[in-house]
């Protein structure tokens, strides 16, 4: 239990870097610029989660499509709330 409570907070805090990141880079070229989940996958090289949403079949790939398309800090910090109402610990 204390592993996982210790992952979700791990998990919180990339969110919030991950979400000061694209703030600096608003701030810096003065738009708006967020960038996905796959952007951020392709730019650390693992670009093929994009070609595996491809040769998914339909509803697979729909999800994929979706999650890849959303914020990463939006995926890290939904896992990391959830998990740590999951793993809070009980009196």
């Amino acid at each position: 239990m204390v592993v996982f409570r210790f992952l979700a907070w791990v998990l919180i805090a990339l969110a919030i870097a991950l979400l000061g990141a694209d703030a600096v880079t608003a701030i810096e070229t003065g738009a708006p610029d967020i960038r996905t989940t796959a952007e951020i996958l392709e730019s650390i090289g693992m670009g093929g989660a994009a070609g595996a949403a491809e040769t998914a079949p339909k509803a697979v790939a729909d999800a994929l499509g979706a999650l890849l398309d959303l914020p990463l800090w939006a995926v890290f910090g939904l896992i990391g709330v959830v998990m740590a109402l999951i793993f809070r610990p009980i009196n």
